[in-house]
């Protein structure tokens, strides 16, 4: 062969690699690229939730100082309007309790109700023909 068909195979060779590196670098940097956006939409998903979360937690702080301020009145506003009878009004609430009482009313308040007896009418059937 001499030395022009060489060169000819010689640059044909360089073209094809050429060619072949731009395709891979082309493709290599398309796949990089879509890599890129993933991990940027990862990066804002992530940032939003941890911003999320810090403000439930604020939230979350908010009510629970609420929820006790509003025991704390609750409770006070209770101790200040539940006082302890004294024996004379208990006796007078019992006294009129049992004059409202139904002079009908002659069950006992220890006596327990009669529990119903389930299936009444059944007979056992051992030994009848």
């Amino acid at each position: 062969m001499d030395s022009l068909q060489w060169l000819w195979i010689a640059g044909a060779a360089l073209a094809g690699a050429a060619s072949g590196v731009s395709v891979c670098h082309w493709q290599m940097s398309r796949t990089i690229e879509l890599l890129r956006q993933r991990i940027e939409r990862a990066e804002q998903a992530r940032n939003g939730a941890i911003e999320r979360s810090a403000q439930a937690r604020e939230q979350i702080a908010q009510l629970n100082q609420a929820i006790a301020a509003m025991r704390r009145t609750h409770s006070a506003r209770a101790a200040a309007s539940i006082a302890a009878p004294s024996p004379e009004e208990r006796r007078a609430r019992a006294e009129k309790a049992l004059s409202e009482a139904r002079p009908d009313d002659a069950t006992a308040a220890s006596s327990r109700p009669e529990l119903p007896q389930a299936f009444r009418d059944t007979e056992v059937l051992e030994g009848k023909p």
